[in-house]
């Protein structure tokens, strides 16, 4: 058993779930130094050094360091030098600066773009969530590459690919298991958006659509889930007013028993996002029998079973309003094939693959 010492400079939201999901389902031992999650860009910019300061208080030796994206890894080596210079470290990334998306009218900061390749320069090993989030990080560092006075070493491109590896995320799924029902075939079928109300998940297509099959009389209802974050978008939190009482709910689930049995009483899962890494969201309606329609791109294809590819992956809105219009009409049960693709991100089949790689480490 290692000792191992989990780094996060924003130990909240799915970076929280994440750490304190490995450390359940591991069979080393973690020790946590962490910083509470706020405003994202503080936490990457000042976090490694608040972090260095805060481990002193930390006794012992450990075998192996393991991070995340949003520390800068070489300022927090440089200033715990003395500690962990012969430390081995683990970089893990969940997202990247250079192609997550930005806001409208705001402009790309390079500098944690950088960050993110420094860490991964200086990491002994860097693991990515999905294959296509690897091959987007590295993408977007060749492309950099090619532009006249860019600040990278091209060469560092190929040691950071020979060093990276894909471990996707554990999910928490076998208790919803205790909530499980189906959907009622009485009423219509059931639409849940999962997800954050914000711009990168892209909701104003999402609300746009849902109006155009109202429009054209398709029957549905919908549920509104997923935390608001702190900029909702107004289409959402105006959808009852356009929709009426087709919108069965609307904000976050008050509990996670309510957020299972909405799951399961859901025919559809749908997402419109501009990115997507992972998607711990459609996993957990997956496992609950939804329906998938998401855009062909991002990590969908590889979460969505290939059978399914043709019927439930759209490139363009319209695409996205004849694949939804056909869902709700016949309503296919794909549910144990969406089920079984879901349970390979279970956390006790997942850390079978972070022990061996972290054993491998350490």
């Amino acid at each position: 058993m290692a000792r191992i010492l989990l780094v996060e400079p924003f130990y909240g939201g799915s970076h929280r779930v994440f750490a304190d999901g490995l450390a359940r389902n591991s069979g080393h031992e973690f020790t946590f130094l962490t910083l509470p999650d706020g405003e994202w860009r503080r936490r990457m910019r000042r976090g490694a050094q608040e972090l260095a300061v805060a481990s002193r208080a930390i006794e012992g030796e450990f075998d192996l360091i393991l991070t995340t994206d949003m520390l800068d890894l070489p300022v927090f080596l440089a200033l715990t030098r003395a500690r962990f210079a012969s430390t081995p470290v683990f970089l893990y990334m969940h997202e990247n600066q250079f192609t997550y998306p930005r806001l409208k009218g705001t402009t790309f900061n390079s500098w944690f773009g950088q960050q993110n390749y420094l860490s991964a320069i200086t990491a002994d090993a860097v693991a990515f969530n999905s294959e296509f989030h690897r091959q987007d990080f590295l993408g977007a560092l060749r492309s950099l590459a090619e532009q006249p006075n860019n600040w990278l070493v091209a060469e560092s491109i190929d040691e950071i690919e020979a060093k990276s590896s894909v471990l996707p995320v554990g999910v928490d799924l076998a208790w919803m298991d205790a909530y499980r029902s189906a959907p009622n075939p009485a009423l219509p079928p059931l639409i849940t958006w999962n997800h954050r109300w914000e711009f990168d998940k892209c909701p104003e297509l999402f609300a746009r659509v849902l109006v155009r099959l109202a429009d054209a009389g398709v029957p549905f209802r919908v549920a509104v889930a997923g935390e608001q974050g702190p900029n909702p978008a107004p289409e959402l939190v105006n959808l009852p007013a356009v929709l009426g009482d087709r919108v069965v709910h609307q904000g976050f689930m008050p509990s996670k028993a309510d957020y299972a049995r909405l799951l399961w009483e859901s025919d559809i899962v749908i997402s419109t996002t501009r990115h997507e890494f992972f998607g711990v969201a459609m996993v957990e309606a997956l496992y609950c029998g939804c329906y998938p329609i998401a855009p062909e791109r991002y990590n969908y294809p590889f979460l969505v079973p290939a059978e399914l590819h043709a019927a439930t992956l759209w490139k363009t809105e319209t695409e996205l309003v004849t694949l939804l219009t056909n869902a709700l009409r016949e309503r296919p049960d794909a549910s144990a094939l969406v089920r079984a693709s879901a349970e390979r991100f279970d956390w006790p089949q997942v850390a079978r693959l972070w022990n061996t790689a972290l054993e491998a480490m350490a």
